[in-house]
């Protein structure tokens, strides 16, 4: 649920409470608070005109009619034992005990359950002594007031309320969630994801000074954080790409200073290992290239349609002409043809990385496969190596993590910087697609061999 829809809801539950709690006062406070303020009155005033025709029994039953025509109230005449004299319209509740002793005594009482009435001593004119009880109930107008008008009110009034709090909820979750989504974009990659900044109003009594709150206080820090963060990505890449860049010309003098070497056998070994050594830096320096250059457009540059079993097969051959690769098996699974949209070169340089990987780091056989999975296909490379434990899977797609130890027997292994699966990881990114790393197989006795999968969309 939306930080909005719950700031929302949050208000109407305690508005909700609030009129409810507020009905039910209402309606405790003031049950029966009518009745009780003439409620007496009615009683004292029946019971002296009762009392003047209290021994005229035909001229006491013509009075309580008459008052209950004109009042529009049920009156009763009781002895002082609760039994009835004279009655007009409903019979009522008997009175309970308690109060026709504490009538007897010259009280007069007021009652508000099972229905308001009122009780009141009739006097002898003569000696004063209570000689009769009147017993007064009021009809339904004039009882305690129910819930269904108060809480009418109260809800007409929570409609209201609800309609006004709408936007205000929508006021005060905007920022938060402006916040949320440039947060979501920034951790998602985009380092330019910034959050707009509202700059505060001043009252025209304090105009120019007018406070901060704290959501642009946070929106402020956050964007200054983003900055901070943007300009040091910028910083290492341009700093990654410029020493490459400036590293090109002495590897050139160097090869060309080999070049000139006299061959001779005692020292030709040792330039073919300066040779590969240089082969392999100027690789890497292509990969930082490629890597800062997909980095800052975020696009291929040359795409057109790409048959992936040709693309493999020359892959294959090139890693069993390889040097490095010994005697190492390499074979390709063979299946129905494949095309894909994308750069060639990239592609080729992506998968051939791990191919390379597989040959220093795994066991043979290395195998090659091409599938179709929905709408991408799926460029993976096998080997029957240790493996890559599941908790640094991830890790090793990070520039200059290397896992050499974990996947050569040993712990000693070919040197390496560690940014081939990199670079594999942003050249699919930039296709559209992922990459993935997980084992060649699995069984009761665990996981075996390692599998790394590029995986990009059939189209471009």
């Amino acid at each position: 649920m939306r930080l909005r829809s719950r700031v929302y809801l949050h208000s109407l539950v305690v508005l909700l409470v609030v009129g409810a709690a507020t009905s039910l006062v209402f309606a405790l406070v003031g049950r029966g608070a009518t009745f009780r303020q003439i409620g007496e009155r009615m009683a004292r005033h029946v019971a002296a005109l009762a009392a003047e025709r209290i021994d005229d029994p035909a001229g006491l039953t013509a009075l309580v009619e008459r008052l209950r025509a004109d009042l529009d109230l049920d009156v009763s005449v009781r002895d002082l034992e609760g039994n009835v004299r004279a009655r007009a319209g409903a019979a009522g509740v008997s009175p309970p005990a308690d109060a026709l002793a504490a009538v007897r005594s010259g009280r007069v009482l007021t009652r508000a359950r099972p229905a308001p009435y009122a009780l009141a001593p009739v006097r002898d004119g003569g000696s004063g002594r209570v000689v009769a009880i009147v017993q007064v109930v009021a009809p339904r107008h004039f009882g305690p007031p129910g819930l269904a008008r108060p809480l009418l009110f109260v809800t007409a009034v929570l409609l209201g309320l609800a309609l006004a709090s709408g936007p205000l909820a929508r006021r005060l979750s905007q920022p938060l969630e402006r916040l949320t989504e440039a947060a979501r974009r920034l951790g998602g990659g985009d380092l330019a994801a910034r959050v707009p900044e509202s700059r505060p109003r001043g009252r025209w009594w304090r105009r120019g000074h007018a406070p901060v709150g704290e959501i642009t206080e946070l929106t402020h820090a956050f964007n200054e954080m983003a900055e901070r963060v943007e300009r040091t990505m910028r910083g290492q890449k341009e700093l990654l790409a410029n020493v490459s860049h400036e590293l090109r010309s002495p590897l050139a003098r160097l090869r060309m200073a080999l070049a000139l070497l006299p061959r001779d056998g005692a020292g030709e070994a040792r330039l073919a290992d300066a040779e590969r050594d240089l082969t392999e830096l100027e690789r890497l320096i292509d990969d930082v290239l490629a890597t800062a250059r997909l980095e800052a457009t975020g696009l291929p540059t040359r795409l057109a349609e790409v048959d992936v079993r040709a693309l493999l097969a020359g892959l294959a051959e090139r890693a069993r002409r390889d040097a490095e690769a010994g005697t190492a098996a390499v074979r390709l699974l063979h299946g129905p043809p494949l095309t894909v949209v994308a750069d060639e070169v990239l592609l080729r340089r992506a998968v051939w990385n791990l191919v390379d990987n597989a040959l220093k780091y795994g066991a043979p056989p290395v195998t090659l496969e091409a599938a179709r999975d929905g709408d991408r296909v799926a460029l993976s490379v096998t080997d029957a190596g240790a493996g890559i434990a599941p908790e640094a899977r991830e890790r090793v797609l990070d520039p200059f993590f290397r896992l050499d130890a974990a996947r050569t027997p040993g712990g000693a292994g070919p040197a390496g910087v560690g940014l081939g699966l990199t670079f594999a990881r942003r050249v699919a990114e930039v296709h559209g697609g992922a990459i993935s790393v997980g084992a060649a197989t699995t069984d009761p006795g665990g996981e075996h061999g390692c599998r790394v999968t590029i995986s990009i969309p059939a189209r471009g």
